[in-house]
């Protein structure tokens, strides 16, 4: 079996093998690196309990930076600012 099947079968077994040909076969498949994928699942996290305000917590929690934290969120906070306050129109309403 050559490489990488024989390392996925060793990892997950033949019918893992087996199964990802069937459904797979044929065509060329990229795997993210695990940090890469990590990080995208934490940057979702993030963005979903941001609350505008709680930028070090959520570095605290995540493991990361602030100013990571803030550059994840620099455009929901944009857009924020960019609403008008509430009760106020606009020169288009």
């Amino acid at each position: 079996m050559p490489e990488p099947y024989k390392t996925i079968a060793e990892e997950c077994g033949i019918n893992v093998v087996i199964s990802l040909s069937k459904h797979f076969g044929g065509s060329q498949m990229y795997f993210q690196k695990l940090d890469t994928l990590l990080d995208t699942l934490k940057q979702r996290l993030i963005r979903k309990e941001f609350n505008g305000y709680n930028f070090e917590s959520l570095a605290r929690k995540y493991q990361c930076s602030t100013r990571w934290v803030r550059e994840i969120t620099n455009d929901m906070v944009n857009k924020e600012r960019s609403k008008p306050a509430e009760g106020q129109i606009t020169l288009f309403d």
